[in-house]
């Protein structure tokens, strides 16, 4: 009896709900290395802290990687004069090259997919989940390109952010932007329970971070380069770290912009919001399992104490 109820419950479990992630570079071509790098750099961050491709939505339209202007073939670097940590190790791409446009990130926003779209390039979007979007590349006031052929505009961001508060596709969402002007593609946003984060203000630059002696290119911006070693050495720490630790990072005598970040959410202020609910949450376990044919729902401690027997 034992038996049949823990394969019954097993093949019926329903987990938690996990954060979603969206991490998209909008600028293709070699000499844009470092919007990739950006990208990179984030989503393998994620990866050590064994967050699921499943749960990650890359977009990265090109592949610095395998260039042939690449001196260094099949490597993606993030340090200067290096090739260790390769960031191109163990990538699993949703949408490259042309793919990366801004019709199919609306379907990701919106959550929703022509009938093409195999599962594997699909988020699950949900009132349960927090959503985390991690974007960089080109734009200016009001704006970002995409590929140097089209823009997403402010009111654009507005409108999808609105439907997705309308369809209830997030609980919480913090969208993180680093490009010229960055914030001011957020501006216009009034969805509730939204964080906004630009990397710079109205009429200002978003910054490279050195040159490569190899490649003769940046590999990164300042913005996120900043980020990702806060990621790495701070918050992986110190997970009760908030949005406000973050924002002191960005500094004006390192960065030459100002990072702006709105909050749209009643009662609460940067200090009140912890980054590792978005960046680190902890890993799901069990919560409950459901039996078949609507029967009573076994609790997680009485199930626990099945599995221990």
């Amino acid at each position: 009896m034992i038996i049949f109820i823990l394969f019954t419950a097993i093949l019926c479990y329903r987990p938690i709900p996990q954060n979603q992630y969206i991490i998209l570079s909008t600028s293709k071509f070699w000499f844009n290395y470092r919007q990739a790098i950006n990208s990179l750099m984030i989503y393998q961050q994620l990866k050590e802290w064994r967050i699921n491709d499943d749960q990650i939505s890359l977009m990265i339209p090109e592949d610095t990687a395998c260039n042939r202007k690449n001196n260094v073939p099949g490597v993606a670097c993030a340090q200067d004069g290096q090739r260790e940590p390769n960031l191109h190790k163990n990538v699993n791409w949703d949408f490259k090259r042309n793919d990366v446009n801004i019709k199919y990130w609306i379907d990701v926003m919106r959550n929703k997919y022509n009938r093409y779209t195999p599962q594997s390039r699909r988020l699950t979007l949900s009132k349960e989940q927090k959503l985390l979007m991690f974007m960089n590349g080109h734009g200016g006031d009001g704006y970002t390109k995409m590929q140097d052929t089209t823009y997403l505009l402010d009111f654009e961001m507005e409108k999808i952010t609105k439907e997705m508060e309308f369809l209830q596709l997030y609980q919480e969402a913090f969208l993180i932007s680093d490009s010229c002007g960055a914030i001011t593609l957020f501006e216009t946003v009034k969805a509730q329970n939204m964080i906004l984060l630009g990397s710079s203000s109205l009429g200002e630059k978003a910054y490279s971070h050195g040159r490569c002696s190899i490649l003769s290119i940046s590999k990164t911006d300042k913005f996120s380069l900043t980020t990702h070693y806060w990621l790495k050495d701070e918050l992986d720490k110190k997970p009760k770290l908030t949005l406000l630790d973050q924002m002191k990072k960005y500094n004006y005598d390192y960065h030459k912009a100002n990072s702006k970040l709105i909050i749209n959410m009643e009662n609460k202020q940067a200090q009140d919001i912890k980054a590792a609910d978005f960046w680190k949450p902890k890993q799901p376990m069990l919560n409950q399992v459901i039996l078949r044919n609507d029967q009573d729902i076994l609790a997680q401690q009485d199930f626990l104490k099945l599995m221990n027997a």
